[in-house]
């Protein structure tokens, strides 16, 4: 039996980090909502279980669009509402990391295959790395140009700075990184009715159903969960 090549390995190496890096298990209670095109979508993840929770796997070629998880039962127990014009200005400014995410993502997943089977000269390889983790340190002076914007206090965009650097296929993720850092205040009832067109309301809220209907079979008519049914009842 023949092993993969060193190159093989290397290339599905990269594109695994990247892919562990952006994938989500999802509480029966959580969703995911996504921005795309300048409209939210939302999602629940996988029908299946995995340790029980549910997979969501984002779109792998739109690694510049904020998401957001949010619950519907835990994240309203700390009871402070989202500030929504905060929240959008907080995606404009994820805006300005577009470039670069995609810049990054070509050189990794692009060039880094066509040189390593098409052109392996060492002086093409140097290139290639210095054209990677060049635009690796541009994503990181931007975490830290506008760390204001973006929530960061000093400290946490200069550490999140270096651990991109330290693993390049990572910060191909950094505004999943930086939505996840920040969260959506409030609960994911709310989130859907202020983000999601109506109709992308009700597909959602029919989902949350079913797995409002699961909980119930196991934990009964708990006081959350019917309040909760209530809400996502509005919403279709």
């Amino acid at each position: 039996m023949n092993l993969p090549s060193v190159e093989l390995l290397l290339v599905l190496g990269v594109i695994g980090f990247y892919l562990q890096d952006s994938a989500m298990l999802l509480y029966y209670d959580e969703i995911v909502v996504v921005q795309q095109r300048g409209r939210w979508f939302g999602s629940v993840g996988s029908t299946a279980q995995t340790g029980g929770r549910y997979l969501y796997v984002p779109n792998p070629f739109r690694p510049d669009a904020a998401l957001f998880r949010s619950s519907w039962l835990r994240a309203g127990d700390a009871g402070t509402p989202e500030h929504w014009d905060g929240l959008a200005h907080f995606v404009a400014a994820l805006r300005g990391f577009r470039a670069h995410c995609l810049l990054l993502s070509c050189l990794l997943f692009l060039g880094l295959p066509l040189l390593l089977w098409g052109f392996p000269h060492p002086l093409a390889m140097l290139a290639l790395a210095a054209g990677i983790y060049l635009t690796t340190l541009l994503i990181g002076w931007r975490l830290w140009r506008y760390r204001k914007v973006l929530e960061l206090q000093g400290r946490q965009a200069l550490s999140l700075a270096f651990e991109l650097l330290c693993c390049p296929p990572h910060a191909v993720n950094v505004v999943r990184r930086l939505c996840a850092r920040r969260g959506l205040r409030g609960d994911a009832v709310d989130a859907a009715y202020r983000l999601l067109a109506p109709d992308q309301r009700r597909p959602l809220a029919l989902r949350v159903g079913e797995r409002l209907a699961l909980a119930m079979d196991f934990h009964g008519d708990q006081a959350r969960l019917l309040a909760a049914r209530q809400r996502w009842d509005t919403l279709r």
